[in-house]
Formats: C-alpha cells, sequence, structure tokens
C-alpha cells in the first residue's frame, strides 16, 4: 500500500514559505567535511519507483539518534509520520495505524514499495559523506553539478544555498536499487 501517493499534477500546488536560506552563485568546490549532528529541514520529495511516482511535503527533524520524518499533501494533511530512535522504527499512516521494523530501510520498503536510505541520507542531505565508507565524488563542469558515489548509490547535488554561513544542498537527487528520489529542501535549520 502506498500512502503518500499525489498526482504528479499537483506539483506546482507544492510550496513552502519561512525560507531561512539564500541561494549560491555557485556551488561549493566540494562536499561538507563534517555533517551536522541535529537539523530540521522542510520541502518536497518525489520517489520514481518502478511506473509508479509519488510526491509529497516533507519535513524531517533529524538529532543524534533518532529521526522523525512527516509527509503530506499539498494542502497540510498528514499522511505518514516516520520515526526512528532507540527503540527501533514506526511507521503510522494516515489511519493512525503504527507499524514497527528493526529499521526504517524495512519499514519503508514494506509500507512504501521502496527502500528509503535513512541512515545514509543523513550524511548526504547535509553534503556530507558517510565517514570511513568508500566514496567517489564527480563535479559536472558544464553543470556544476556534484555527484557522490557511495554505499550502491549516487547522489546528485543541482543547488546549494548558504544556511548560517554553512553550504547546504537546497536540490539533490538520490538514485538506486530502482529508486530515484528527489529532494528540494526549501527550509533549512541547523542546531
Amino acid at each position: 500500500m502506498r500512502f503518500f501517493i499525489i498526482s504528479c499534477g499537483c506539483a506546482a500546488v507544492l510550496a513552502l514559505s519561512g525560507c531561512a536560506t539564500s541561494p549560491l552563485a555557485q556551488p561549493p568546490a566540494t562536499l561538507n567535511a563534517v555533517p551536522e549532528s541535529a537539523f530540521d529541514l522542510g520541502g518536497r520529495i518525489a520517489v520514481r519507483y518502478g511506473n509508479e511516482s509519488s510526491l509529497a511535503n516533507l519535513h524531517w527533524r533529524h538529532q543524534r539518534g533518532s529521526d522523525k520524518l512527516t509527509l503530506s499533501t499539498p494542502l497540510g494533511q498528514t499522511v505518514a509520520v516516520m520515526t526512528r530512535d532507540s527503540q527501533g522504527v514506526t511507521f503510522t499512516d494516515s489511519n493512525r495505524q503504527v507499524h514497527t521494523a528493526p529499521t526504517l530501510e524495512d519499514l519503508s520498503q514494506q509500507m512504501l514499495g521502496w527502500r528509503l536510505p535513512l541512515q545514509d541520507l543523513t550524511y548526504w542531505v547535509v553534503g556530507s559523506v558517510i565517514p570511513q565508507q568508500a566514496y567517489r565524488v564527480r563535479t559536472d563542469t558544464a553543470s556544476g553539478a556534484i555527484e557522490l558515489a557511495q554505499s550502491d548509490w549516487l547522489v546528485t547535488y543541482k543547488r546549494w544555498t548558504i544556511v548560517n554561513g554553512k553550504e547546504l544542498p537546497s536540490n539533490l537527487i538520490v538514485t538506486g536499487h530502482g529508486v530515484t528520489v528527489r529532494l528540494v529542501i526549501s527550509d533549512w535549520r541547523l542546531e
């Protein structure tokens, strides 16, 4: 069952206000050396898996050892909440039924039909690499996009923004395992 499938025709309606960022004139020369231990972001997520596409608003609060991702419709109705903490992972659907699993990757596969690489994404979303894991970085000189290949995924950083003096991604595409996830981040808060 797909809980946050929203017609791609609704893309124009998806907009968030309160953007606390300013765009970069040019992308950074390289990725960030140190990941953020806590952040709060808002934006949109688009997922393509097989012949299916999903689009939703996303609010993600990450702290050391815990995550809370809220997916909602363009009108703000919550359709799913995924949480991760020391007790495990929960997925609360729009009917308020709670589903559990040991990892969010397993739970997203079970509930959404595709694997969300959340543990890895906590590094990639702030423009960092997973520590002590092999990776490859390439810059596309024509477009300025930075590509990161790591952990059997390809992360393409399309746009960056400055938040509190730090360069952070505002548009990235994560591809792997038959899934393409695009994140457009319009609201960043670092803690």
